[in-house]
């Protein structure tokens, strides 16, 4: 991006700016901070997985709508006031996609990488509970079924399950919710990748919240035996965040196979990505 105009780097600066204004405007993140502030590593991560990225001719920006960064502006400026930090990361996101379109075109899928860029604020952790409520009750369920196959007493109430007499609740934290937007993120980044093809992608898209959900509920199965053999307080301790490590490294493993089911022959450079 070395031969980017006075205005493409302008813009640039200007994007910087507003990320960190994104996140700053509602800072009760910070309370997860191991588990949510990762997910500012999905910036750079896009300019490494657009590269190489080639600088637009003057005479092909009057291709691009000047609506779409006055109305990403002010969205922008209606969800800084309420705030919603979902809006402020759509509007972000829509001024980066008029930037990549008008000064710096990236070698990759410029869809994917807006949804790279879009998944690197924490608007689903924050914004979004019933998500977070759905994942955890839908792992409950599943981990009662688990447990009646093994011919193993269990009552479930809600996300609460006791299982021989031990109780063992299924919280946000344990359910990894505030992991499920940066294992999202990492499936993301794999994917694009891995797969030269747009519509390869979509495919796998599709399957990416399955492999998360699926990540995350052997975390639980994990869990929940630890705390049957050796206690809640060891469960509770030190393997608690190596488990969430094990869901991170669990989403790359499935992402990466289900990208060579996708596309067996995906060994083309990122380089050479398909632009759409």
């Amino acid at each position: 991006m070395k031969n980017l105009s006075t205005s493409g780097k302008i813009a640039a600066v200007g994007l910087l700016v507003s990320a960190a204004m994104v996140w700053w405007r509602d800072t009760s993140w910070s309370a997860d901070l191991a588990d949510t502030l990762p997910l500012a590593a999905g910036i750079p991560l896009a300019v490494w997985l657009g590269a190489p990225w080639k600088c637009i001719a003057a005479d092909r920006e009057s291709c691009i709508p000047l609506i779409l960064p006055l109305l990403a502006g002010l969205l922008f400026a209606i969800a800084w006031i309420l705030p919603q930090i979902t809006l402020l990361s759509v509007a972000w996101s829509a001024f980066a996609a008029y930037w990549m379109l008008r000064w710096c075109r990236p070698s990759a899928n410029v869809v994917a990488l807006l949804l790279v860029l879009l998944f690197s604020f924490p608007w689903l952790v924050m914004e979004w509970p019933e998500i977070g409520w759905s994942f955890r009750l839908s792992a409950a369920v599943a981990t009662d079924g688990f447990f009646q196959l093994l011919q193993m007493p269990v009552l479930r109430h809600g996300t609460e399950l006791q299982v021989l007499g031990e109780i063992i609740r299924i919280e946000p934290a344990c359910a990894g919710w505030n992991l499920l937007q940066l294992t999202l993120l990492v499936g993301l980044s794999i994917g694009l990748h891995e797969l030269s093809q747009p519509r390869r992608f979509w495919v796998f898209l599709l399957f990416l919240p399955v492999l998360a959900w699926l990540a995350n509920y052997l975390r639980i199965v994990a869990l929940s035996g630890l705390c049957l053999t050796c206690g809640v307080g060891t469960a509770e301790g030190l393997w608690h965040g190596l488990t969430g490590l094990a869901v991170i490294a669990g989403v790359v493993a499935m992402a990466k196979w289900l990208c060579h089911v996708i596309e067996p022959n995906n060994k083309i450079a990122i380089r050479r990505r398909v632009v759409v």
